[in-house]
């Protein structure tokens, strides 16, 4: 028997990220589908797992895979060239 506690609230934590949410899904059979594995098994974001892809889709060569968000190339962010401070990029080349 299930906990009184447990009840249909905690449905939702039991379901796992199932669409590739590549800007441009190459799938045939559609965003929702996926194979167990090869070019087309879905591959969830190794940070937050809220996002995923196909292999294919993002040229997944790995066994991990990071969205844009995670990876800091979401909305409103940049990822820079180099580190700060580092004298790389735009910023290291302010005259001395």
């Amino acid at each position: 028997r299930i906990p009184a506690w447990e009840d249909d609230r905690y449905d939702a934590l039991d379901d796992r990220h199932s669409r590739c949410d590549a800007s441009r899904c190459r799938y045939r059979r559609g965003r929702q589908q996926a194979e167990e594995s090869g070019p087309w098994e879905l591959i969830l974001c190794s940070s937050c797992a809220a996002r995923g892809t196909h292999r294919r889709c993002s040229a997944v060569s790995t066994d991990t895979w990071e969205c844009d968000e995670c990876a800091g190339l979401g909305p409103g962010k940049r990822r820079s060239p180099a580190a700060p401070g580092s004298g790389q990029g735009r910023q290291g080349l302010a005259a001395v």
